[in-house]
């Protein structure tokens, strides 16, 4: 039994370093992204807001551009979400190799 388990953790090594590497990626994507898509989200409620305050348009109108940006700031977050993810499949392979 010993040497099965021993087999088990040295095959889920090099899987555990490639999900390691997924996630540093992915870190590195939700990062980046945030902040693009962020400032974009801001410009579209801006121009949201602005719109209604100059009379430039209805609130009816002018709530397109607000869940433009409302689902623009989500990407982000669902990025978050799935590096989470990532993250506890990464812990769980982590703990087998340590057992």
């Amino acid at each position: 039994m010993r040497l099965l388990k021993f087999m088990g953790k040295v095959l889920v090594f090099p899987v555990m370093l490639i999900v390691t590497v997924i996630q540093w990626l992915f870190n590195f994507l939700v990062g980046l992204s945030s902040v693009i898509f962020n400032l974009l989200a801001g410009l579209f409620m801006l121009i949201a807001v602005l719109s209604i305050v100059f009379g430039i348009s209805t609130w009816t109108e002018a709530l397109r551009p607000a869940l433009a940006a409302f689902i623009v700031f989500m990407i982000p977050v669902v990025g978050q979400g799935i590096t989470a993810v990532i993250v506890v499949i990464r812990e769980g392979l982590s703990d087998f190799i340590w057992s």
